[in-house]
Order: C-alpha cells, then sequence, then structure tokens
C-alpha cells in the first residue's frame, strides 16, 4: 500500500489498538461545552432542508399517481433519487473541496427552491408530466450532492474538537424529526389540500435553508484553499500551492477515488458502509407491505409504526455523546452497527405489532448512535483539503449500492416478507465482523485526533 498523506487513516501504526477509552474532558467547563448561536442557526437551516428532503419523496410520487398509474413509472421516481449519488457524488466532492463550502450549501439550496417553483409553475399551467417529475427529482438530489456531505464537513468551521460529537447529535436528531417525524406527513396533509401545495412547501423549506445559512458571517466570507496534509493549498499535492491551477480537471477528479482506494482504513470503513447499506436498503421499500400482510397492523396505526425507526433515531441522538464519554467510540460504534442488524433480525421474526415496532425502533437507535459516534472520524482525521473528495468517492460506491440492496430485498420478498429483514440483517452483522478491526483503529485516530485539536486550541 502507498504511502498515505500525513494525518490520514493510512499515518496510523497497524499493531493492534489499545482498549477503548472515552477521550479526555477534564479541565473542560460546563459554560464551555455549550453550542453557539451561530451553530444553532446551521442547524436550523440543516432542519428545513431535511424537512424539504423528507416532503419531496412523498410528495412527487403522490402527484405521479394523479398523471398516471403504471406502476413502474411511478416507481422510477425512486430510482431516479439514487442516480445523481451514482453520478455526480465524484463532482460534488471536488466542488467542495474548492469553494466555500457554506455558500455551497446556500446556492444548492436555492436551486432547490427555484426547481420546486419551477415544478409548481408547470403544474398550475397545465404542462406537468412524469418526465418533468424525473428531471426535477433528478435536479433537487444532485443539490443535495452538495448540501449533504457541505453540511457534515462544515460544522468543523463552527463547533470546536471537543463538542463536535454533540454537534453532530443535534444535527442527526434535526434530521430525523423534519424529514422523518414531520416531512413525510406534512407533505400528505398538504396533498390533500391540493396538488401544488407540498410543490410550494418543499420550494418555501429550502429557500428558508438558503436564507439561515446567508445570516451566518461564513458565508460571506471569502474562501481560501484549506491546507493540505503537507500545508500546501488543497488539491495541490506534491506540487505546492500552484499544483491545484496546473491539475488537469480528471486527475483533481480522481483523488478522491485513488486516496479512498490505496489508503487501508478509508477503504475498509467505504466497504463496511457499503455492506451496511445493501443490508438496510433490503427492507427499506418493503416496510409498509410487511406491515400490512404480514403483521396486520391496522390503518388507524399505520402512519405511527412507519415512525418507529425515527423514534428510535431521535431518542438515540439525545444520548449519543452520553454514550460516547461513558463507554467509548470503538464500543459505541461496534455495538450499534451489531445491534442495528441483531435488531433487524428481530423485526423479520417479530409475531405482531408491537414487537416490531420495538425492535425497528432499536435499528434506528443504533444507527444514529454509530453515525454519531463514527462521523468524527471524517471530520478530524481525514484532511480537509480532500474532505469533499473523499466523501464523494464513499458516496458513489455506498448509495451507488443502495439499490443492489433494494432489488435484492424485493426478489426476497416475493418468497416471504420477513426474508429480507433477516438477510438483511445478517449482511449487516458479517460486514460489522469483518470490519471490527478497522472500526477500532478508527475510533482511535479519531479520539487522538479530537483529544490534540482540543489541546492545540486550549494553548492558544
Amino acid at each position: 500500500m502507498p504511502p498515505a498523506p500525513a494525518g490520514t487513516a493510512g499515518a496510523a501504526p497497524p499493531n493492534t489498538p489499545p482498549p477503548d477509552t472515552p477521550p479526555p474532558t477534564a479541565g473542560t467547563a460546563p459554560r464551555d461545552r455549550r453550542l453557539s448561536g451561530t451553530f444553532h442557526r446551521f442547524w436550523g437551516a440543516g432542519v428545513f432542508t431535511n424537512l424539504g428532503d423528507g416532503m419531496i419523496l412523498v410528495a412527487l410520487p403522490l402527484i405521479a399517481t394523479t398523471l398516471t398509474q403504471d406502476p413502474f413509472l411511478v416507481s422510477g421516481l425512486t430510482a431516479t433519487r439514487f442516480l445523481p449519488w451514482l453520478l455526480l457524488s465524484p463532482l460534488s466532492g471536488l466542488l467542495i473541496d474548492r469553494v466555500n463550502r457554506m455558500r455551497a450549501m446556500a446556492v444548492a439550496n436555492a436551486a432547490a427552491a427555484l426547481t420546486m417553483l419551477a415544478l409548481a409553475g408547470a403544474m398550475l399551467t397545465g404542462h406537468l408530466s412524469i418526465w418533468l417529475l424525473y428531471a426535477a427529482m433528478f435536479v433537487v438530489i444532485a443539490c443535495e450532492t452538495v448540501s449533504d456531505p457541505a453540511s457534515r464537513i462544515a460544522v468543523v468551521e463552527l463547533v470546536p474538537a471537543r463538542l463536535l460529537d454533540r454537534a453532530n447529535s443535534r444535527l442527526e436528531g434535526g434530521r430525523l424529526v423534519a424529514q422523518d417525524c414531520l416531512g413525510r406527513p406534512v407533505a400528505g396533509f398538504l396533498f390533500a389540500a391540493g396538488a401544488v401545495a407540498p410543490l410550494l412547501g418543499i420550494a418555501g423549506a429550502y429557500a428558508l435553508c438558503a436564507v439561515l445559512l446567508c445570516a451566518i458571517p461564513l458565508v460571506w466570507r471569502r474562501h481560501t484553499p484549506p491546507p493540505g496534509p503537507d500545508g500546501a493549498d488543497a488539491g495541490a499535492g506534491a506540487e505546492g500551492s500552484e499544483g491545484r491551477d496546473r491539475q488537469g480537471f480528471l486527475r483533481s477528479l480522481g483523488e478522491g477515488f485513488r486516496m479512498v482506494f490505496t489508503d487501508r482504513i478509508l477503504r475498509g470503513n467505504m466497504l463496511c458502509n457499503a455492506g451496511l447499506m445493501i443490508g438496510m436498503n433490503m427492507t427499506a421499500s418493503l416496510l409498509g407491505l410487511y406491515a400490512q400482510n404480514a403483521l396486520g397492523v391496522p390503518i388507524t396505526l399505520f402512519g405511527l409504526f412507519l415512525l418507529s425507526s425515527a423514534v428510535g433515531g431521535v431518542l438515540g441522538s439525545l444520548v449519543a455523546a452520553r454514550l460516547l464519554r461513558r463507554v467509548g467510540r470503538r464500543t459505541v460504534v461496534t455495538r450499534g452497527y451489531a445491534g442495528a442488524g441483531l435488531f433487524l433480525v428481530a423485526a423479520g421474526l417479530a409475531t405482531e405489532p408491537r414487537l416490531a415496532f420495538l425492535a425497528l425502533a432499536g435499528v434506528g437507535f443504533c444507527v444514529v448512535v454509530s453515525n454519531v459516534a463514527a462521523g468524527l472520524y471524517f471530520q478530524t482525521v481525514v484532511p480537509n483539503a480532500v474532505r469533499g473528495r473523499i466523501a464523494g468517492a464513499s458516496k458513489t460506491i455506498g448509495w451507488g449500492l443502495a439499490p443492489v440492496g433494494a432489488l435484492l430485498g424485493g426478489l426476497l420478498g416475493r418468497i416471504d416478507l420477513a426474508l429480507p429483514y433477516l438477510v438483511g440483517g445478517a449482511v449487516i452483522l458479517l460486514a460489522t465482523f469483518l470490519a471490527r478491526r478497522i472500526i477500532a483503529e478508527t475510533a482511535r485516530l479519531a479520539d487522538e485526533a479530537a483529544a490534540r485539536l482540543t489541546t492545540e486550541a486550549a494553548g492558544r
């Protein structure tokens, strides 16, 4: 394996990591552990963009049913949702590394809002078609390939290292509440009032996100390329500060893939996440069928049942930071991933709705706490200069394989609706077992980097 840039996972010694211990927090006053008002504006912007994301996943398929009764054409919107992640993530990652990230988020949300307004205009003038819905879904998710990874990177500019776990918990909790608990039922309610109403609501949510971002001073700050691993400009590599200008587009675009595939830790995490995505998406599109046909969930409680994983996820976001302090990062990530697999199997074995609800809430809880715990590595160890490209490369593989899991789940569901839950859970458990050493080393590196950054900040 070629040597990794300084500060990346490849720089870590390959020997067995020491026992998992929580990062030191001594000397940190409670007052210093508060998140700033600027962060809360950023958090509010994320809530609005996630509200729009949740609404669009319900509103566009509902509108599609008013245009066609062909199930294949309606389901095509779901496939279109994943295409931008497969096709555009590397380009989005390159963009995020070269521009002001918060400004990129604001522009992406403004573009999504304009797209929804244009779609509403087409509906009001009688020019709406299923193909316009496809195009709108593609454009909005293309904007999401910029705003989603940029938000996970930009939070580092607003929050000190010692508070990143708490900030990540807040962001994850806001995402779940806005996207899963509010976005979907709000879209259904607005659709009942009129087919154009959810489009206007989605446009308003994205527009409010852009407005809140514009209230953050960092958006207007002149952008300077982040320093690379050796102190050079982002993307300069070994060529120095002028390397960015001399780099060819394809070379710069491929840098994220090269780092991911040549770095043992990055590659291992990417493959682990791909396995988790396949396992989780085996059940994603079958929950409604499973609840109604296998568990007999009453129609009056169907909406509540569909919120099961979101309920567990919100609870997880509230306790994730405390869990990390009590049991350590490696334990939270490993047991979180394994717990998600076990709870998914339990959901497949459930014989009544209440047991399935608890199992699916457990899945949501485990996914959120493990995501919060794992996110610190990307924010502190991966060099700032290439975080966007590495995120793009990783999501191209992880999100690109999500439809594979969905298709496998559909085939297994033809045999038995519980089978995708059993197989999906087994896939997650296998991925966790195979990646256990990578997870342990990732957690150790993240804690060491966070402690170092906290010490450096205290010494200034």
